[in-house]
């Protein structure tokens, strides 16, 4: 940093100051046509005229390399982040160049700016920042504004009205002053330009955050069917702000609440309502079709942007709110009308009768009408709003003038154009550079959720000759190949098989195992059916295909047939959302590489959700299009199921027929014992306990499991919730619908309490107000007639099974199998588990299913066993153990690393003391929250035994994660440092051990989602 010495000759160099052109990154001009570094003269094409600069401050990266530009990105790749950390001698250069244009730009004396500076020296020496007065602040917050070189409304960058709230601490407080800001701004429709300050960032200091991105947005909520209701730019803090406790209502423009986390790294997350007299929204309607009311739509009267940061002399404030007025195209073109957005032009085309096909440019009728509906709506209400014609003209007049008296304007042409209107705009003529200059507003580094998750530990999201591929070189061939785990994939291709016959195509009679498909003798149409499986990986089926792509060598596009047609290929995956990070991960793999390879993709990724219960209609849209796609050789793009054909497949499939082939295996089950393992006090969703439960079939029936399988559950009807819904429907004692008694599925397999799907939503008239939360038995009143028994009960949801990680051995018995659970808050399967009597005639009886896995110890009892687990993650270990213990050849050792909160939290303490640990095993424990204990994780002990682990992996060993996603993360990290810091391994000798260990089923992972209501239930990762 430069010394106090210093200060006058740094203002006696300053460009700002001497009055001389800035050289910073580029050199002095001197009025040539053409410029050094590409910095030519700049033309307004339409105009003719020319515009010159003649000064640069010093600008930042945006992105852009030597032979490679990055100006039509939306984000540049390395552009300034604000809230990363800085040096001293970054914010005093920083510090330095804004004080000398502040003092230049107000005529203030150079003696006052030297005496400031100095200050400022001391300030920074001291503490590490200096702090802004009022007048500063506020001319840099205008400052940021004229430099902003995406924003095409700044020619008003002078009226900005800065509200300081540096003083403001406290969550409620901030919600107050955000509040006090929307009034402030809309002041009763003339919109005025406003910037709300709070605290700035400190060094090394977390600092406060607003979660929203702009102050008044409307939630987006991800709908079972996989449809998106509401905005689906806000589905994330949606799902935030209902963690925090905000009750959904299910509207499309419901508007979410204020969240913010006050500074300092202690601050918990502080939500609000804003109260109906704050929210200040435009009701849209048209001027010249009365229709377009009743589309129902409507936006808020400015945007309160909240989540950039200001960057200001080298001081950043990250949680501000930036107010001005919208551009009309921000509301129609972009917030209504954009495809991921509302979507609402198809809705508009057809309300002006237009046909839906590119010739007719329904589009572009579309958004005019909703362009022109927006300013008029905007206008009858006497709310602020320019039009983008005025922009542009406003912006170019505000270029000229910049850079006449300032000598330079950044702009990003990609930002600053108009989404609509086009080269009828005159700014779309418009030569300009894109640069980035301080003061700024800048992105977040992370959004604000992701600093406090990181915060409290929480972490946010691979030759068969009778298979026929010998007959590969028939373009015509349809090969059809599968991955599974549990058969269900392999059904779904036998019915495509099926289906694809009966249309009389030339299909490979064999279905070919992903394992055994040769890609290299393949041609015509590959389609390929698949799951995933554990953590995101292939199914048993396919879990060698990654290695047959690696194994290709010198072809690495097989698919590509050159001198012939490319293999025509198209993929549908199934998979159960409830595994959001790993949800389609390897039918998504599996797309991918086809593509890679050459191949040509003719239907975009068929998705099944089990969970949202879209697996049928999926495939059948799926099929239909795979259908024309090969007959008709259309390839299709449209990645959006028909609405009608999706209904009409659903509601005319056979009853109970989306359960799949694993609930034809499930038995009834009751609970014959029950003990806990631990249990506090605390009530309702903090109540913490986890018990040991036993279950016996109600047949008698021994049970047959592996060591590491699951044991599926179903969640538990009442009875007088399933007569309810069979009065209702008007149905006689033992009615049968497709061979189904419609009393055992109601009580047994149909999910009463799970959200509609889109089939039943479909039968309820449009009247109804479905804008609260209803379940699927609160919804079927609002079906008026009985004849539609049979279809109500076609689109009622299945249940969804819970699954459980056995946490025994059948070498100790068969008669019963052990589960390990922990109660989860309003649980439906864990609260029945835990709360019914046991072994009584009033126990609940439960429907269970025994779920293959892959997690099974080693088949010799000699490998040596590495074990890491946290909380009920030790279930499967158990039988692990246990398995080991009873068998008579020598057993290898086993080191386990468990963690668990407290030790008043450690699970089966009978078990894992010293004392009562067979001779081979070795427990090493972590405590995570210990009254007076330092944190400690599973993986802190790893690296502290880090000797003991690289000894036992040389040694042969295997290792088994089971836990949260999370943990499964950090351990796998974990490992990789073990490699690096202990064995000396580089990044990619890193990357292949641990390669090899999975490959070898050494390395072996299975993580669930962490629950905590019974719509989040604890689920281990199994086929999806």
């Amino acid at each position: 940093m430069a010394p106090v010495a210093s200060v006058s000759t740094a203002v006696s160099q300053c460009p700002v100051m001497s009055g001389r052109p800035l050289k910073g990154n580029y050199p002095q001009y001197h009025g040539k046509p053409e410029m050094p570094h590409g910095m030519a003269k700049t033309l307004n094409l339409a105009s003719g005229k020319l515009q010159e600069p003649v000064s640069m401050p010093t600008t930042f990266p945006i992105g852009c390399k030597e032979n490679i530009c990055h100006g039509s990105m939306m984000v540049k790749h390395d552009e300034p982040l604000g809230g990363m950390e800085r040096t001293i001698e970054e914010v005093w250069s920083e510090a330095e160049e804004y004080l000398a244009e502040y003092y230049k730009e107000n005529k203030l004396p150079v003696c006052d700016l030297l005496a400031r500076l100095k200050q400022v020296e001391i300030d920074l020496r001291n503490q590490g920042y200096y702090t802004h007065t009022y007048d500063e602040l506020s001319f840099g917050v205008k400052t940021a504004w004229r430099n902003a070189r995406r924003c095409i409304m700044r020619s008003q960058w002078s009226t900005m009205n800065t509200i300081d709230c540096r003083d403001v601490t406290t969550g409620e407080e901030m919600i107050e002053a955000c509040l006090r800001h929307i009034e402030i701004a809309n002041n009763g429709g003339r919109v005025k330009p406003t910037t709300t300050i709070f605290p700035q960032r400190f060094p090394g200091k977390e600092s406060a955050r607003i979660w929203n991105a702009q102050l008044m947005r409307y939630a987006g909520y991800k709908m079972p069917d996989g449809s998106i209701l509401g905005d689906p730019m806000n589905i994330e803090l949606t799902n935030r702000a209902i963690e925090l406790g905000w009750k959904p209502k299910y509207g499309r423009f419901d508007v979410l609440p204020i969240i913010v986390v006050p500074g300092g790294g202690q601050g918990e997350p502080v939500m609000r309502e804003i109260p109906k007299e704050n929210i200040h929204e435009v009701k849209i309607t048209h001027p010249t079709l009365p229709w377009f009311e009743e589309l129902g739509l409507r936006w808020n009267s400015h945007p309160a942007v909240s989540n950039l940061t200001l960057s200001i002399g080298g001081i950043d404030y990250t949680c501000c709110a930036f107010s001005g007025w919208f551009l009309c195209n921000e509301v129609a073109t972009r917030d209504l009308a954009d495809e991921q957005r509302y979507n609402v032009l198809p809705a508009i085309g057809r309300g002006l009768g237009l046909p839906l096909s590119n010739r007719s440019l329904w589009k572009d009728r579309a958004v005019l009408e909703l362009n022109q509906a927006v300013l008029h709506s905007y206008d009858l209400a006497k709310v602020t709003m320019v039009d983008h014609h005025s922009a542009s003209d406003s912006f170019v007049r505000y270029y000229e003038k910049e850079m006449k008296i300032r000598g330079h304007c950044p702009g990003d042409w990609v930002w600053i154009v108009p989404p609509t209107g086009g080269s009828t705009t005159k700014v779309y003529h418009q030569e300009m550079y894109n640069y980035l200059i301080k003061p700024a507003v800048l992105l977040p580094i992370e959004e604000g959720w992701t600093t406090y998750f990181r915060r409290i530990g929480r972490t946010l999201p691979p030759d068969d000759n009778s298979t026929g591929q010998d007959d590969a070189e028939d373009p015509n061939l349809i090969t059809i190949a599968y991955g599974t785990e549990t058969g269900s994939s392999l059904n779904f291709a036998k019915r495509l098989q099926e289906h694809l016959q009966s249309r009389s195509l030339e299909v490979v009679e064999s279905l070919v195992e992903l394992n055994d498909l040769d890609l290299t003798k393949l041609s015509g149409t590959l389609v390929v059916v698949t799951s995933s499986f554990g953590d995101g990986e292939a199914p048993s089926d396919a879990d060698l295909f990654s290695e047959h792509i690696d194994d290709l060598g010198s072809s690495p596009r097989p698919l590509e047939r050159v001198g012939a047609n490319p293999v025509r290929f198209a993929v549908f995956g199934l998979g159960n959302s409830i595994w959001t990070k790993t949800y389609q991960q390897f039918p998504r793999w599996v797309d991918q590489t086809l593509e890679r390879l050459g191949g040509n993709r003719i239907l975009p990724l068929g998705e099944g959700d089990e969970t949202a219960g879209t697996t049928e209609t999926a495939f059948a849209e799926f099929t239909r299009a795979l259908s024309i796609a090969i007959e008709v050789g259309t390839e299709t793009h449209n990645s959006k199921a028909n609405p009608s054909l999706e209904e009409e497949s659903a509601l005319s499939k056979p009853l109970g027929s989306s359960m799949g082939s694993m609930q034809e295996k499930f038995v009834d089950t009751s609970l014959v014992g029950r003990r806990a393992l631990f249990e506090d006090d605390a009530k309702g969703s903090e109540h913490r306990a986890v018990y040991h439960l036993e279950l016996a079939r109600k047949d008698g029936q021994p049970w047959t499991y592996d060591e590491g399988d699951y044991l599926s559950i179903l969640p538990v009807t009442a009875n007088i919730e399933a007569l309810e819904v069979y009065y209702k429907l008007h149905l006689e004692y033992d009615t049968v619908v497709d061979g189904k008694n419609v009393r055992d599925l109601l009580r047994n397999y149909i999910d009463l309490h799970a959200p509609p799907t889109r089939e039943l939503l479909s039968l309820v008239p449009d009247s109804q107000s479905t804008t609260t939360a209803l379940d699927a038995i609160r919804l079927v009143k609002f079906i008026p007639t009985i004849e539609q028994a049979s279809q109500i009960l076609r689109a009622l949801p299945i249940k969804r099974p819970r699954v459980f990680s056995i946490a025994g051995s059948t070498t100790r018995g068969s008669a019963t199998i052990s589960l390990t659970v922990a109660e989860l808050y309003k649980g439906r399967v864990s609260g029945s588990l835990i709360h019914t009597p046991v072994a009584s005639f009033h126990s609940v009886t439960f429907k269970t299913c025994v779920q293959r896995s892959k997690f099974h110890p080693p088949s010799d009892p000699s490998v040596p066993l590495i074990l890491v687990a946290t909380g009920t993650g030790v279930a499967p270990f158990r039988g692990f153990v246990q398995r080991r213990a009873a068998s008579h050849e020598h057993p290898g050792k086993i080191l386990a690393f468990f963690g668990f909160r407290g030790q008043h939290e450690h699970l089966y303490t009978d078990e894992l003391n010293s004392a009562n640990l067979p001779p081979f095993m070795r427990v090493l424990t972590a405590y995570s929250r210990e009254p007076g204990q330092s944190r400690a994780y599973v993986q802190d002990l790893m690296m502290h035994y880090m000797a003991d682990v690289i000894g036992m992996l040389d040694s042969g060993a295997a290792i088994y994660v089971c836990g949260s996603h999370e943990m499964g993360h950090g351990v796998h990290d974990t490992l990789i440092k073990i490699m690096k810091e202990g064995k000396g391994l580089g990044d990619e000798e890193t990357r292949a051990y641990l390669t090899k260990l999975k490959r070898e089923g050494r390395l072996l992972a299975d993580t669930y989602t962490k629950g905590k209501t019974d719509t989040d239930p604890v689920l281990p990762q199994g086929e999806q």
